[in-house]
C-alpha cells in the first residue's frame, strides 16, 4: 500500500515530467522539426499548456509583441503549482 509521501512524490515526479517536456519542446520548436517524436511530443504537452494560450495571446496584444509566451507562463504556472503540492503535502502530513 502506497503512503502519502509515496503518493505526492509521484505526483511531483509527474509535474517535473511536464516541465522537462515543456522545456525539450521550446528548445525543438526554435529549429525546424520535421521529425515524428516533434509531433508526439507536441500533442502530450498540448493540454498542459493549452490553458496558458488566452493568457499569452492577450499579452502579446497588449504589448504587440510577436512572441509566444504560452511555454514560460506554462513553465511559471506548472512551478507554483509544484510548490503548493508539497505545501499540501506537509499540511496533510501535520493533520493525519
Amino acid at each position: 500500500m502506497l503512503g502519502l509521501y509515496e503518493v505526492f512524490y509521484a505526483g511531483y515526479l509527474f509535474l517535473r515530467l511536464i516541465t522537462a517536456a515543456i522545456l525539450i519542446y521550446c528548445v525543438l520548436s526554435w529549429f525546424r522539426p520535421t521529425f515524428r517524436a516533434f509531433y508526439m511530443l507536441r500533442a502530450f504537452i498540448q493540454p498542459f499548456i493549452s490553458p496558458f494560450q488566452k493568457l499569452s495571446l492577450k499579452v502579446m496584444q497588449y504589448f504587440r509583441a510577436p512572441l509566444d509566451f504560452t511555454c514560460l507562463f506554462a513553465l511559471i504556472g506548472y512551478q507554483l503549482v509544484e510548490r503548493l503540492w508539497w505545501r499540501l503535502y506537509l499540511l496533510l502530513a501535520r493533520v493525519l
